[in-house]
């Protein structure tokens, strides 16, 4: 079965490593790039402000809901971070063909083998793309490594989550072409907090900042230093405790009705939280914020160089990256020529 599957739909271009030229205690901002634009966009190109994400916000946590009650059904097991990766997984692709058959029929159509398998080329090949993110995201994938065929009772539990994020529309969320719809609002954040139980909430201190409250907060502090002076690209915008990333979220959002490009612009964040940040790093690529973009997972106020620890080892992945996939291609040229000698022998 060929899926219309556009795995780099919500992905930006191949990311250079970021320049470590702040510090996350004090962050100032980056250059700005050759390409950025640094006058006032034209009234032409603003977004007009939703009349209200309400309803977005209502239906991302419908679906957390059933989601959660979907892997608790399952029996899926104490492990929160398999059906976040989940749904993760489904947030990353979008249908590549809008007339072509339908991509959520298909993908329910799949039996447990097939989708388990394409989980594993979506965080593939998305990591061929965004290694420094998706390895941030290694929490959430890195049970699909195991090549051992999965357990019936795992099969299930992914199946039943895979049709509750289906049928509670993440498609519609997050299956957007453009980076602004997807942006809407913050899925994974509902999904994460739903799972969780209120003790380990507790416990590790978490309490994401809702979005709509996150879109109020920043209509509030960055709207009104904008009211006295336009963002200017390449910009630095960071957030020392970023959860899922939702304030980063509505930062952006600001930004493009604005009629700016969040890609334009430097964007960090820290949460101490593997989950969390996880989530975050799947979201800076749904959400379209660019190639300047790190999440540490990290304290901030044990460690003040978490960014720049976190830019280290984002560089460090990326060059393992370039080595696998130049390593990749070596093989694949001399297995073409192979097959031309054995063509040209017979």
């Amino acid at each position: 079965m060929s899926l219309q599957l556009d795995l780099f739909a919500s992905a930006d271009p191949e990311p250079a490593p970021a320049p470590a030229t702040f510090t996350a205690a004090t962050p100032r901002p980056a250059r700005p790039r050759a390409t950025a634009t640094t006058t006032a966009p034209r009234e032409s190109d603003r977004r007009p402000r939703p009349a209200s994400s309400h309803d977005l916000h209502a239906k991302a946590f419908a679906l957390g809901e059933a989601v959660t009650n979907a892997w608790h059904r399952a029996h899926g097991g104490s492990d929160i971070a398999v059906p976040i990766g989940l749904v993760a997984a489904l947030a990353l692709i979008r249908q590549r063909d809008a007339a072509g058959p339908s991509l959520q029929a298909q993908i329910l159509g799949l039996d447990g083998v097939e989708l388990i398998e394409m989980y594993r080329q979506i965080w593939a090949q998305h990591w061929a793309h965004r290694p420094d993110l998706i390895d941030r995201a290694r929490v959430l994938h890195e049970w699909l490594n195991d090549t051992k065929t999965p357990d019936k009772d795992r099969v299930y539990a992914v199946r039943c989550v895979t049709q509750a994020a289906l049928k509670g529309g993440i498609l519609d969320l997050t299956g957007h072409p453009d980076p602004y719809e997807r942006a809407q609002t913050d899925v994974l954040s509902h999904v994460m907090m739903l799972l969780r139980s209120n003790s380990a909430q507790q416990g590790l201190g978490e309490y994401h900042t809702p979005p709509p409250v996150a879109d109020t907060i920043a209509e509030i502090s960055l709207g009104a230093t904008w009211a006295l002076k336009e963002p200017e690209a390449g910009k630095h915008i960071h957030d020392p405790a970023g959860g899922s990333g939702g304030l980063l979220r509505a930062a952006a959002q600001m930004l493009r009705h604005r009629g700016f490009d969040p890609a334009d612009f430097q964007w960090s964040m820290v949460d101490i939280d593997q989950i969390a940040a996880a989530c975050a790093s799947v979201n800076m690529i749904v959400w379209g914020m660019g190639v300047r973009v790190t999440v540490a997972c990290d304290d901030t106020l044990v460690n003040p160089r978490a960014v720049e620890d976190a830019m280290a080892h984002a560089r460090a992945v990326i060059a393992h990256r370039d080595e696998v996939l130049g390593k990749a291609k070596i093989v694949a040229a001399l297995r073409r020529m192979q097959g031309l000698v054995e063509q040209i022998a017979a």
